[in-house]
């Protein structure tokens, strides 16, 4: 895909523009550092990853594998995965550490794993080398009785000090499970979170106040102009659930709040990840570009919070 996008292409005429530089990503998380340096990792060859100094204008800088550099296991636990295709990234700072989840499958499949890798956290996202820290989570086409497909994972830190796990994309949806936090494996049992006809993925989860608050995507990606992906939301009283929507409808039974669906130029949005600051909240998506063949582009805006508790885009 092409890697340059002026400033010009990226209308702020529907939420999420403003940005410029190289915006080519899919399934972004983002960071910002304590030097004010703000990073998006994404979907890509060895895993993309972009740096702005000022969160607007973005350039690409290396990924963080490369053949040298690939762990082995992948072939072992997804044997369909051929070169360095890494998914949907999720960066998180854990005991003095930075740290990266991220995925690997083939598409359409259920023969996934989510790996993880770590760098010391005064390193930062641009250090060049990660230590690969292995295999979290897998999945298989010959069990069946698993229901979940091991990609699109997500870090949450609840209020109380417990470390989870989200994860999931389409066959019975989205679910969590509680980490160790000295050696951040799954631990305990897996609790089942939404699902919903017609695909949902991507999950995201946002403390604020008395509620845990569950984004996801809905719908089909990856699709150009002809994807349907889009992003909404549901919340509970902890990552466990059980989630509901703005009109009272579990997200287990197809509930979900809209929050943001495709427009004229910027369709299929989705894959969102959520930066939270005493500033406010920040979520970063991809969309695809009708102006560019329907590329898909780095998409942000700020979260704004009703009186009822529900969140819309600025």
């Amino acid at each position: 895909m092409p890697a340059q996008q002026p400033a010009a292409a990226n209308s702020t005429a529907e939420p999420g523009g403003g940005l410029s530089g190289e915006l080519a990503a899919h399934d972004p998380t983002l960071w910002l550092d304590a030097q004010g340096g703000q990073w998006v990792f994404a979907t890509g060859e060895g895993l993309a990853r972009l740096h702005s100094r000022d969160g607007r204008h973005w350039q690409r800088l290396p990924p963080v594998f490369n053949a040298a550099r690939k762990p082995a296991w992948w072939a072992q636990h997804v044997p369909a995965h051929k070169g360095l295709d890494v998914w949907a990234p999720k960066l998180f700072a854990h005991a003095g550490r930075l740290w990266v989840m991220y995925s690997i499958s083939t598409f359409g499949k259920r023969t996934s794993a989510i790996g993880l890798a770590s760098v010391p956290l005064a390193e930062g996202p641009g250090a060049e080398i990660w230590r690969d820290d292995g295999l979290l989570l897998d999945s298989h086409e010959q069990r069946p009785d698993e229901g979940y497909n091991a990609i699109d994972p997500d870090f949450f830190a609840d209020a109380q000090g417990g470390l989870w796990m989200a994860w999931g994309s389409w066959w019975r949806g989205l679910f969590v499970t509680e980490l160790d936090p000295a050696t951040l494996r799954p631990r305990g049992t897996h609790s089942h979170l939404a699902r919903r006809h017609g695909g949902i993925e991507a999950p995201t989860l946002l403390q604020r106040g008395e509620h845990v608050y569950l984004f996801m995507s809905a719908g089909q990606c990856c699709k150009g102009v002809n994807s349907t992906y889009d992003m909404r939301v549901g919340r509970g009283p902890g990552p466990r659930g059980p989630f509901i929507d703005r009109e009272g409808r579990p997200l287990l039974e197809g509930g979900g709040t809209l929050l943001l669906a495709g427009g004229p130029r910027w369709k299929g949005p989705g894959h969102q990840d959520v930066w939270s600051s005493p500033a406010g909240d920040t979520l970063v998506w991809h969309a695809y570009d009708a102006e560019a063949e329907g590329q898909p582009r780095l998409r942000r805006a700020a979260l704004r919070w009703g009186a009822d508790g529900w969140p819309s885009l600025a």
